[in-house]
């Protein structure tokens, strides 16, 4: 049984920010300073358990940054309710959209050696972590070679790598392939699929759908609140035709893939399986109807 790595329950996260105004006629030219505070998740209930891939979805300001910071353990806020983690769980690094704020070294090996110095690794160890690492992520041959010299992709798999070598047992991304090409993007997503074969708990947050999978754990969030906790086929799944589907209540576009399988409901062809996620997978769904027996 897997145990669980975050146990959120009636969560809620608030932030304070200064804001300064200048007073009125008798109050003199020396602007005043209050703090005002926002309300910035609402009643998360959330179990990740270890070793699990899930997809943090939601658009512009739904909170799923903010969720993933406060996974991560980042950030000064006031927090109510109760969060959990398992007792023996490490630190869980987060990488962001823009790699080069989290780069320090001049070289994918260096910036991983750094890391590693600050968590008192053995010089010993740290060789072998780094090889192991840089593997994965597919920058042996680049592991020595000028951060400047890197394409943007290069650069997030070497933040990524530096995670990786820490040993940390869950990985947090934010967006990480927002900045990159499709190239870049699909390199990204197949080196963390391969840390999680590994036993590595992943938490992915993105607006870009299309990197969703079949089977994949989708958690959306909107307005601060969870949404919808569930497989992807069941997030963009119409069970009624009056009622959008979970992707489309938290205000997302669906995948162009994703809306040609309602187009096909809405003519009364029903495919098998039902809701497939990508251009190949729906391909052979439809090449599997075709070729069932016509009705007489």
């Amino acid at each position: 049984m897997q145990r669980e790595r975050w146990r959120l329950r009636s969560v809620d996260l608030f932030v304070q920010s200064a804001v300064s105004h200048r007073p009125g006629n008798n109050g003199g030219n020396n602007p005043l300073v209050h703090t005002m505070e926002h309300h910035l998740l609402h009643q998360i209930d959330l179990t990740i358990k270890h070793g699990e891939w899930v997809f943090l979805v939601g658009s512009n300001g739904s909170g799923k940054s903010t969720l993933a910071r406060l996974l991560a353990g980042l950030g000064h806020a006031r927090v109510t309710g109760d969060i959990a983690r398992m007792e023996d769980a490490s630190f869980a690094p987060l990488v962001a959209q823009n790699p080069e704020a989290a780069l320090v070294g001049m070289t994918p090996e260096e910036d991983a050696i750094l890391l590693l110095e600050q968590l008192a690794v053995e010089a010993g160890e740290m060789p072998k972590r780094i090889d192991a690492a840089m593997r994965i992520v597919g920058l042996t041959d680049q592991m020595k070679q000028p951060i400047a010299q890197l394409s943007g992709g290069q650069k997030q798999l070497a933040a990524i790598a530096g995670c990786i070598a820490s040993g940390a047992d869950a990985l947090i991304v934010d967006e990480p392939t927002a900045m990159l090409d499709p190239q870049a993007s699909a390199a990204v997503m197949a080196a963390l699929r391969e840390l999680h074969r590994t036993g590595t708990t992943v938490i992915w947050v993105t607006q870009r759908l299309e990197e969703l999978q079949e089977g994949d754990r989708v958690v959306s969030m909107k307005d601060g609140r969870i949404k919808f906790d569930g497989r992807a086929e069941q997030f963009y799944s119409r069970d009624n035709a009056n009622v959008g589907s979970p992707c489309e209540e938290a205000g997302l576009d669906a995948p162009y893939v994703v809306h040609t399988v309602w187009e096909l409901q809405r003519s009364g062809i029903m495919l098998d399986p039902p809701m497939p996620l990508t251009a190949s997978s729906l391909a052979k769904a439809v090449n599997s109807y075709a070729k069932q027996p016509a009705c007489s």
